[in-house]
């Protein structure tokens, strides 16, 4: 039920408030429609916080993982199939989602600290800056700590963005997913709900004239009292340009801010996929044992087939699975144990007890019970996997093996 309102219902509600709720303000208050700000000129700290958060979180929004993996998943998962591409897209994902991070806090600070800006700081100004902070850093936590989202994205949350747009909700591919992972697309429909209650309605008023206009010219005149007492004036005096700050230049800071983001997201994926790469030849690789069940009631020389369920985790959730093996049972202390799969290619057989063997159905590979090949394609005997017995409860180390190979191999 929880699931069913958060991720089928909700979503629906926040998109019909946002439109009828927009439209509404819109024509009781236009006014409030608008790109205008009487901040362009203020302190360095408007700047540097408001310049990496759009860009940052625009070209976000924009991305892979966003609204364009949205539109266009079976073109982006053929490009990050490659590892190469794959990595740079994490990483430059991470970096303007850090970027626009850095941006909402110097904002935030801005208006804690500024006295005249927080006097004009609503309760929904507040409310909105947290939201959209808990938004991009959750955003941040996700990208570092559940890695290759750019992939397991287009498998799980756009199915469910396309059932949301053709009126036919289903959630399933999303249920699975970390609670982190989830309330990050809750909270973006969230953001969408405040879209007429706050100021994010300047998005529909984007100052495209921006882009033709001429750039605006600035004169500073320093100096202009210490002319005027000397008796002089203006016109006849030409004034010398403003010395050059020897601070760092806003667009130096950009630069510089850029660099290091870059160099820290860089390490923080480079030093686990060197790890994930080449750890395994410097440590020991503990063997997968699973418990399989108990073999007290099993019978003497005669085969079982014994399904038991086994948790595997893929990058960014868990999930158990069923598998099974064949257990033959010679006494309390000895048994085998072989692999279900055949290594033929692949095919699942089965024990026939009329002739006291085992058959692929697929090819017609025979097997002995002690899986020697009696007849067919197989190319080797049936592959044993290792056990031990804690009291009477059996374990098996589950390993698959390559097929169709004289030679046992690990898959």
């Amino acid at each position: 039920m929880g699931d069913n309102f958060l991720y089928g219902i909700f979503p629906y509600i926040a998109v019909v408030l946002a439109v009828v709720g927009g439209v509404y303000r819109y024509f009781s208050n236009r006014f409030s429609y608008s790109s205008l700000s009487s901040q362009f000129l203020e302190t360095r700290v408007q700047f540097w916080g408001s310049v990496p958060w759009h860009y940052g979180i625009i070209l976000v929004l924009l991305d892979y993982s966003h609204l364009s993996g949205a539109f266009f998943p079976a073109s982006w998962a053929s490009f990050l199939r490659r590892p190469l591409f794959l990595f740079a897209a994490e990483w430059l994902g991470t970096s303007l989602a850090l970027l626009a991070l850095f941006g909402m806090v110097l904002l935030i600070l801005r208006r804690i600290l500024n006295s005249k800006v927080r006097v004009v700081t609503s309760t929904m100004d507040w409310v909105l800056l947290a939201i959209l902070t808990v938004q991009v850093a959750a955003g941040v936590w996700i990208a570092l700590f559940y890695r290759w989202g750019a992939l397991w994205y287009l498998d799980t949350a756009v199915p469910w963005l396309r059932s949301l747009g053709s009126l036919s909700p289903d959630y399933s591919t999303i249920s699975p997913l970390p609670w982190l992972v989830k309330f990050h697309m809750f909270n973006a429909f969230v953001v969408i709900l405040l879209f007429p209650f706050t100021r994010l309605v300047h998005i529909f008023a984007f100052p495209v004239t921006y882009l033709w206009r001429p750039y605006q010219a600035t004169a500073w005149n320093r100096g202009a009292a210490e002319v005027g007492g000397r008796g002089g004036s203006l016109e006849s005096e030409q004034l010398a340009p403003p010395p050059k700050d020897k601070e760092t230049s806003r667009r130096g800071f950009l630069k510089l801010l850029v660099g290091v983001l870059s160099a820290l997201v860089t390490a923080a994926m480079v030093v686990p996929l060197i790890g994930s790469l080449f750890g395994l030849s410097f440590r020991k690789k503990e063997p997968p044992w699973v418990k399989v069940g108990e073999i007290t009631s099993l019978p003497v020389n005669q085969p079982v087939n014994l399904r038991f369920p086994m948790e595997t985790e893929d990058a960014y959730l868990r999930q158990t699975t069923l598998h099974d093996v064949w257990v033959v049972k010679h006494s309390s202390s000895e048994i085998t144990v072989f692999s279900p799969i055949c290594p033929h290619l692949g095919c699942h057989y089965d024990w026939h007890a009329a002739g006291n063997e085992f058959i692929c159905p697929c090819h017609g590979s025979v097997y002995s019970m002690t899986g020697k090949v009696l007849g067919g394609p197989a190319p080797r005997p049936l592959d044993t996997l290792a056990w031990k017995l804690q009291g009477n409860v059996l374990s098996v180390e589950w390993e698959t093996f390559k097929v169709g190979i004289p030679q046992k191999t690990q898959a």
